[in-house]
C-alpha cells in the first residue's frame, strides 16, 4: 500500500494556523470537512481541530466507515460553561468530547488529559502540548525586573466566545464593567501608574466603549502584546496559559464560579476581590508564581517540542492503519502511543528559597561555614531550652501533686472550698 495522505479538516482560514507548526515535518493537504470524505482513502489520516459542529461530527463518522484514521487536535483549554453550560439549542453539540468522536485525541497537558479520560477516552487521549507555543520567546528574568519601576501595565482579556448563554453574557459584561470602573477610581496604586489594555470581544468592546486589541483571531500578535505587560486578568481562555508561559501573573475573572479547568494562583470572583487581587498581581509574591509555574507544567506539556510529538503521533497513525488496512481489519489504536515524561524539578519552575522564604534571612546566606555554624548554634540553643522546659515540667507536675494534696486534706480542703465560694458569692 503507498504512504497514506495527512488531510487538516477545515478551510484555510481555519486551520492554517493550527496547521503551521507542523511545515517540513508532516506532508498535509488542507480539506474541507464537505469535502473530506470524497478526498481521503482507507489509511489516510483526518486531523480536526473541532468537534463541536455537524459539519465535522458528519464527516469523522463516515471518515471511520471509510477506515481513514481520524485525530481530534484541540489547540486550547476546556473550559466548564462551554463544556456543560452551553445552549442546548445552539449549533454546538452539547455532548462534545464525550466522548471523542476521532480515534485519538491530542491533548495539551496533562491535566486535560485527566478530564478527557474522565469522560470515557481513556484509550483515545495523548499529551501533545501546543505546537504554536514552540516557537514563543521566554522574556528574561531581567526584563521581567525592569517591568517593575515603570507604569503598571495590565492586559485585560477575554476568550473570543467569553459567553454561551445570556445569563453568562450579563455576568461576564458585569464583571468587566466592575473592572473598567475601578481603575477608573485608582489611575494609580501603590505609586505606580496603570494602564489598561483591553483585549475583549468586539461585542464586549463596543459596550465598555473601550480601545480593542484583538484584531487577529489566530493568537499570532498575541505574543507581541504579552512582552510589554505586567500582568493579565482574562475569562477562562487559552491566553491565560500563554501568559502564565511569559512567566506574568494571571488572574481567572469568573463571576460564575464555576469548576476551573486550568488553575490560577489568582481569581476574581466578585467586586471586592478586584483591589486585592490587582495589589497582589503588582507585588508577584514569589509563593503564588512558584504555583502558577506549577500549575502551567500540568496544564501544557512542555518537556520535549509539541509539533515534534504531533508530528511523531501522526506518522504512527499512519503506519498503524495502513498495516491494518492492508490485513483488511477495522482502524483500531493501542492507548499511549507517545511516551511522558511527568516529573517537574525545582528548576523548571523557579524554585529559590531566598524569594521564597524572603522572611528568613538565613535562606539568603550563601556562605557554608557561616550556615553550618549558625546551624550548629541552633541546635545546642534547641538542646538548651529542651532541658529548662524539662525542669519547668517536673516543677508544674510537683506543684499539681502538692494542689491536689492540699485539695485531699480533711481540714484544709475544706478551707480551700469555701475560699472559693466565697470568692464566688463576693467577687472578692
Amino acid at each position: 500500500m503507498s504512504k497514506s495522505t495527512v488531510h487538516f479538516v477545515g478551510t484555510e482560514s481555519e486551520v492554517a494556523h493550527h496547521a503551521a507548526p507542523l511545515d517540513g515535518k508532516v506532508e498535509y493537504r488542507i480539506t474541507s470537512a464537505d469535502a473530506v470524505v470524497d478526498a481521503t482513502a482507507a489509511g489516510d489520516v483526518a486531523i480536526f481541530y473541532s468537534e463541536h459542529f455537524d459539519r465535522f461530527r458528519n464527516a469523522c463518522d463516515e471518515l471511520k466507515q471509510k477506515n481513514v484514521a481520524t485525530l481530534y487536535m484541540i489547540d486550547g483549554i476546556l473550559e466548564w460553561r462551554n463544556a456543560w453550560e452551553d445552549a442546548i439549542e445552539g449549533p454546538a453539540c452539547p455532548f462534545t468530547m464525550r466522548p471523542v468522536l476521532s480515534h485519538k485525541v491530542a491533548c495539551i497537558g496533562m491535566s486535560q488529559k485527566r478530564i478527557l479520560d474522565s469522560w470515557g477516552n481513556e484509550q483515545k487521549a495523548e499529551v501533545v502540548g501546543v505546537p504554536r507555543f514552540d516557537a514563543l520567546p521566554r522574556p528574561p528574568k531581567e526584563q521581567v525586573e525592569k517591568r517593575s519601576s515603570e507604569a503598571f501595565r495590565v492586559l485585560v482579556a477575554t476568550a473570543k466566545t467569553p459567553a454561551f448563554t445570556a445569563a453568562q453574557a450579563n455576568r461576564v459584561e458585569k464583571s468587566l464593567l466592575d473592572l473598567k470602573e475601578f481603575f477608573r477610581q485608582n489611575p494609580k496604586l501603590n505609586g505606580r501608574t496603570i494602564e489598561i489594555i483591553w483585549r475583549v470581544s468586539n461585542q464586549i468592546a463596543t459596550t465598555l466603549q473601550v480601545n480593542n486589541l484583538l484584531d487577529d483571531l489566530t493568537g499570532a500578535e498575541l505574543a507581541t502584546q504579552l512582552v510589554n505587560v505586567d500582568a493579565v486578568i482574562s475569562t477562562a481562555s487559552t491566553l491565560m496559559i500563554e501568559a502564565m508561559f511569559f512567566d506574568l501573573p494571571v488572574a481567572l475573572l469568573d463571576y460564575h464560579n464555576t469548576p476551573a479547568y486550568v488553575k490560577t494562583a489568582w481569581r476574581i470572583g466578585c467586586l471586592d476581590q478586584i483591589e486585592p487581587t490587582v495589589w497582589d498581581l503588582m507585588q508577584r509574591p514569589e509563593r503564588k508564581m512558584l504555583f502558577q509555574r506549577t500549575e502551567l507544567y500540568d496544564a501544557t506539556y512542555f518537556r520535549t517540542d509539541a509539533a515534534e510529538r504531533l508530528a511523531s503521533l501522526i506518522h504512527a497513525m499512519q503506519e498503524i492503519a495502513c498495516k491494518q488496512v492492508e490485513a483488511g481489519k477495522l482502524l483500531n489504536f493501542p492507548p499511549n502511543m507517545l511516551s511522558l515524561v511527568n516529573a517537574i524539578s525545582s528548576s523548571d519552575v523557579g524554585l529559590d528559597h531566598a524569594d521564597i522564604f524572603s522572611e528568613f534571612n538565613e535562606f539568603s546566606l550563601t556562605d557554608t561555614p557561616e550556615l553550618q555554624s549558625q546551624l550548629a548554634h541552633s541546635r545546642r540553643e534547641i538542646e538548651h531550652l529542651k532541658k529548662q522546659l524539662a525542669i519547668r515540667e517536673s516543677e508544674l507536675t510537683h506543684a499539681h501533686q502538692i494542689f491536689e494534696a492540699i485539695n485531699k486534706h480533711p481540714i484544709i480542703g475544706r478551707l480551700v472550698k469555701f475560699g472559693r465560694w466565697w470568692q464566688e458569692r463576693t467577687g472578692k
